[in-house]
């Protein structure tokens, strides 16, 4: 076991988290928790593939680390769905569960632990705070109107209230009932708003990472400044080099190549028109 471990890229939390159960006589409900992560990881895995995205790095924490918004390498509506992948994973597995109960009653006993914890990793994961898979969804939709930079800098202050919150929680358990899950929940809101280190990333296997040949076919789009940055990103090719020619409210013809697109992506909110951006704007991009 100790092999395993030391070949997956854990979070220090996990570590806090073995720690407490180890010392509370818990192993059983840590080894049902690390499994119900490793469920919740595989519905990112699966979706993101299917998606036409390959994992680069990961990092298993005790509410799972899987996906890396801040690079902001994904196709418009992709990083939702490859976020709420997981809670649904969890969701799914803890519903399977409930329903062995009616068929093999003598099964709640075994499984009770896995379905009940399953069950709370998802509920968990949907705060819109990062690194959890809430807190995904919420930038990814921010962006829409803002650029990323900004929504990414919005998420940090929830981050922090949800942060706040779960140490607040903690401190009245320790009047009531002792709960250092709370303080963990805590301190790994904290660390995830402001470390980049421990997350896990995906990229796009064939519009972020494609190998332009000689003589590689190439389409090209003729728009005019009214369509946006979503609608520029929707018009990629994943298997051709995509040249956009804009043309301009003075009868000018702009060219943009599908790279310049993605970096203004980078910065602006997709809604943005071209007709919002400057030229020079986009040359340099």
């Amino acid at each position: 076991m100790l092999g395993i471990l030391k070949k997956i890229p854990i979070h220090p939390s996990f570590f806090l988290l073995f720690l407490w159960f180890a010392l509370t006589g818990q192993i059983t409900s840590f080894f049902a928790l690390f499994f119900v992560v490793l469920v919740h990881e595989g519905g990112h895995y699966i979706v993101a593939k299917k998606l036409g995205y390959r994992l680069t790095s990961f990092y298993l924490a005790p509410y799972g680390v899987a996906l890396n918004y801040k690079d902001g390498k994904f196709l418009p509506n992709d990083e939702v769905k490859i976020a709420l992948a997981g809670p649904c994973a969890n969701l799914a597995l803890s519903v399977l569960l409930s329903a062995l109960w009616w068929i093999v009653p003598a099964s709640y006993s075994y499984t009770y632990l896995v379905s009940s914890l399953s069950f709370f990793l998802a509920l968990t994961n949907l705060l819109p705070a990062y690194p959890l898979d809430g807190g995904r969804v919420f930038v990814s939709l921010l962006s829409e109107k803002y650029s990323r930079k900004k929504a990414c800098k919005i998420s940090l202050a929830n981050n922090i209230i949800f942060s706040i919150l779960f140490f607040a929680g903690f401190v009245v358990t320790c009047f009531v009932d002792f709960n250092p899950t709370l303080a963990l929940m805590s301190v790994f809101l904290f660390m995830g708003g402001l470390e980049t280190k421990f997350e896990g990333k995906y990229e796009h296997a064939s519009v972020f990472k494609k190998v332009i040949k000689n003589f590689s076919s190439v389409k090209t789009c003729a728009v005019d400044e009214s369509v946006t940055l979503k609608e520029l990103m929707m018009a990629i090719d994943q298997t051709k080099l995509t040249i956009f020619y804009i043309q301009t409210s003075q009868n000018k013809i702009k060219v943009l190549t599908e790279k310049q697109v993605l970096n203004l992506v980078l910065v602006y909110p997709l809604s943005l028109k071209l007709c919002e951006l400057n030229l020079k704007e986009m040359s340099k991009s």
